[in-house]
């Protein structure tokens, strides 16, 4: 499995615009899956995860890596291409492309729907405190300089990852997600303007 694996393709980023298929992708460790076990893992129908399946292996996103038969039938065995799925920055210089634009603000929903059922779902267990959420209000920044620090977190997450073996793990470390968002206030930019 390599580390990164970057989508310059319209119909690979549509494949992860739906927030069910990254739960599928987050639901894999270190082993391949079935559609079975994920079913189980996600405690959803076989059905509606095949389908999932499905779309994430044309797109290239997920793979078959194994095959074996059970009791006659063939158990398909998967794994994700990578540990870490980015879009490519090229993508957005699409200019009036109503197709891109549409599908990018889908994987973006997406990704906040994933976002705030991480934060909740870590909130119920008691797992937030302050060392792990910032909030930053009220910047007045350019589009170009609030990227550069996207860039910037984006660039020492991807160095940290890279700078250890996939297989160095102890006790002290735990799974992570990261969350960064920066947003336009329309809502001050309006209120401003009257």
């Amino acid at each position: 499995m390599k580390d990164i694996l970057v989508l310059r393709e319209l119909e690979e980023i549509k494949a992860v615009s739906h927030p069910y298929r990254v739960e599928i992708l987050e639901a894999f460790g270190q082993d391949a899956l079935s559609a079975k076990q994920l079913s189980e893992i996600l405690g959803e129908p076989h059905a509606k995860i095949n389908y999932h399946i499905k779309i994430l292996v044309s797109a290239g996103i997920l793979e078959l890596v194994e095959e074996r038969v059970k009791s006659g039938i063939i158990e398909k065995y998967y794994m994700p291409k990578a540990k870490m799925v980015v879009i490519d920055k090229s993508i957005l210089n699409f200019p009036g492309n109503d197709s891109v634009a549409q599908t990018l603000n889908q994987v973006s929903i997406s990704l906040f729907e994933k976002i705030s059922e991480d934060y909740y779902r870590a909130a119920e267990n008691n797992e937030i405190s302050s060392r792990h959420l910032r909030h930053y209000n009220e910047y007045y920044i350019t589009e170009g300089e609030a990227k550069e620090i996207m860039d910037l977190v984006e660039s020492k997450l991807i160095d940290i990852l890279n700078s250890r073996s996939s297989k160095e793990m102890d006790e002290s470390k735990r799974p992570y997600n990261f969350s960064l968002i920066a947003l336009p206030d329309v809502r001050r930019e309006k209120k401003n303007k009257k």
